[in-house]
């Protein structure tokens, strides 16, 4: 089976954006009008296995960016990969073998070649710059709709850990609204405008729940969240799945957190979700923007690594196809366009054209794409993908059922 040719970008994308989320103002669920040409994704490495080496930008690059779509100031988009010396809540989830541990790379090639969709759902390269392979389409379901179907492209992980979590709400409370689901990625996954992430099936934009149900894209308030159904939702993401991160807007976090000690969840257990501990990011983060709505982000036991190893043959076989490709950097104060070409060897006129610019005119601490050409494919990681443990809350032992293995 061949894919439908899909641009897939060389450069690793050095940015760490994580929100991707609509702007205010753009209409929710739907891509906005466009006002260039639509750029292709930038790949960037999945998250390296612990003691591989991260791919390198130019050797005088600036730091890598952790500017997203909304805001210029959020944290890194990524959660940790190796947490350290920090002591976490055991992870009691079994996860079995991957369907293809056993498999060794020249089967894994004729399969491709053989037959793709026996694979499964490919999440390859980052969120922020990746793509979507043998993804499924999220539909109505019995208690949640979907906005904009043609946008709700997700990994079978993804689609089976939302239904998870919605499902934990339902089963609890049964006379719970349906949730509306925005944005998740496109069919192939890529740049999905005017997210920076939403490209590899592992982000979703989802409502909150609201005391007589809402609509989508409702700015939440202490007034009309229903605090119990979006803790439960919260919470049975956080303990049923392998959840990265979840973008959601201070304000709300706070009567989440409130509404949790309230009915006497653990604080130190608290405290590592919404303020994380040493070097472990939480997961629970801000964003602007994230009132309205709220951002998941899950890793993929399978499906990141499944992408991880059949990359290189994808591209091999022409399954998709090389195309534009670009650093993603923020300006430093005393940047200019001629310095940014230099500095990654290009002209003004590229970056101009890469970013819809009028003038020569930039600011610091705005994100710019840079295109940069003649660079080989890069090998996304050395080795397996790392997942990092759950993080369970103190008391018996949670478990979830294990993902199915093909």
């Amino acid at each position: 089976m061949r894919l439908p040719v899909h641009p897939l970008p060389l450069a690793l994308a050095l940015t760490l954006a994580f929100t991707g989320c609509a702007r205010p103002g753009t209409r929710p669920g739907a891509a906005a009008a466009p006002s260039a040409p639509r750029p292709a994704p930038s790949l960037a490495a999945a998250s390296p296995a612990a003691g591989s080496a991260p791919a390198s930008a130019p050797a005088d690059a600036p730091p890598a960016s952790p500017q997203g779509e909304e805001t210029a100031d959020d944290d890194d988009d990524e959660g940790p990969d190796d947490e350290g010396d920090v002591e976490l809540p055991p992870d009691a989830t079994l996860r079995p073998p991957h369907p293809l541990a056993n498999v060794s790379d020249r089967e894994l090639e004729e399969r491709i070649g053989r037959d793709l969709p026996s694979l499964g759902s490919m999440s390859v390269g980052r969120p922020n710059g990746g793509l979507l392979v043998n993804g499924v389409q999220l539909s109505d379901g019995d208690a949640w709709t979907v906005v904009a179907p043609g946008e709700a492209w997700a990994t079978e992980e993804t689609s089976e850990y939302l239904k998870t979590a919605i499902h934990a709400v339902t089963a609890r409370f049964p006379d719970s609204p349906k949730l509306a689901i925005g944005d998740v990625s496109a069919r192939g996954g890529g740049y999905l405008k005017p997210h920076l992430s939403h490209q590899s099936g592992r982000d979703v934009d989802i409502s909150y729940y609201y005391r007589g149900g809402g609509r989508w894209y409702q700015r939440a308030t202490a007034e009309n969240l229903d605090l119990a159904r979006t803790w439960a939702f919260v919470r049975a993401l956080v303990t049923l799945t392998d959840v990265d991160l979840l973008l959601i807007d201070h304000s709300i976090q706070a009567l989440l957190r409130d509404y949790a000690e309230s009915i006497g969840e653990d604080r130190d257990w608290l405290g590592l979700l919404f303020k994380g501990r040493g070097a472990v990011p939480p997961i629970i983060r801000h964003a602007p923007g994230h009132a309205t709505h709220l951002h998941i982000r899950f890793y993929n036991p399978i499906a990141q690594e499944t992408g991880r190893r059949a990359y290189p043959v994808l591209v091999r076989r022409g399954l998709v196809k090389v195309g534009p490709q670009y650093f993603v950097v923020t300006a430093r104060k005393g940047d200019t366009l001629a310095r940014l070409a230099k500095r990654y060897d290009t002209t003004v006129r590229a970056i101009r054209r890469a970013n819809n610019l009028r003038s020569t005119l930039i600011q610091a601490k705005r994100t710019y794409r840079i295109p940069v050409s003649g660079r080989a494919p890069p090998a996304l990681v050395s080795g397996p993908v790392a997942i990092p443990p759950r993080r369970l809350p103190p008391g018996p032992a949670q478990t979830a059922a294990p993902t199915a293995v093909r």
